[in-house]
């Protein structure tokens, strides 16, 4: 895949175009070992790429998995509470979540520079199925086990009518859910008159949250790992 060689070094060194105008002259880009000072087309495919003597794989897309705490909103920017960028290493006018956990939740957040990935995961009509943990704040009787399979009102009105519980014990069990409706967990369980306590995502389609990635830490995904999704 060709690309201008200026639009490589901006990305990379996350730099403005006028900057990289001055990187180019000050001869610290090569190509395949030679020096070069003038824009230029190269094959991101074929071509080696060094800045300061640093071999670099560029991207256009990248994908990582989040694992997110409590206590952090998922949005880029917010005047009043931290968000989720004030502890990932991204930057946040490039980057951004696929859809959202509340402030509250905790687990599997997916992040990427990749707006149609994004659109085709938040797509309703694809139905992928997320997966959460919760506990409530008292033990559960047999209304919910009663209830299934009706459908499940939220406040709004609109009815859930696909899901699936899994109880684990009284107080504590795993929900799937194949839409992404404002906080539609925390609404579903209230509907038996529940509270959630604690809230986690553990998979987005057949993708799961890595059991080795700590709370609050990421890592890079490939595009392959993305089609865990949709399987």
């Amino acid at each position: 895949m060709k690309y201008r060689i200026e639009k490589i070094i901006c990305l990379v060194l996350d730099i403005s175009r006028s900057e990289c105008k001055k990187v180019l002259k000050s001869e610290r880009i090569k190509i395949n070992g030679i020096i070069i000072s003038k824009p230029r087309v190269i094959d991101i495919n074929k071509d080696n790429i060094e800045i300061d003597g640093e071999l670099i794989q560029y991207k256009e897309f990248q994908y990582f998995m989040f694992n997110k705490p409590s206590g952090l909103i998922t949005a880029n920017y917010d005047l009043k509470q931290k968000t989720i960028f004030s502890i990932l290493n991204l930057n946040s006018n490039k980057f951004f979540a696929i859809g959202r956990l509340d402030k509250d939740t905790e687990g599997l957040l997916l992040i990427t520079n990749d707006g149609e990935m994004a659109h085709k995961i938040s797509n309703p009509k694809y139905k992928i199925p997320k997966k959460y943990y919760f506990e409530l704040n008292k033990e559960m009787t047999t209304n919910i086990k009663d209830h299934i399979p009706k459908p499940i009102i939220l406040l709004n009105g609109y009815q859930v009518k696909e899901y699936n519980f899994e109880f684990l014990d009284l107080k504590s069990g795993y929900l799937t859910i194949y839409e992404g409706k404002f906080h539609q967990v925390k609404e579903m369980l209230n509907f038996f008159n529940y509270e959630i306590t604690f809230l986690k995502r553990i998979s987005i389609g057949k993708l799961e949250l890595d059991s080795k990635l700590e709370i609050g830490k990421m890592k890079e995904l490939e595009l392959k790992d993305l089609e865990l999704i949709f399987k």
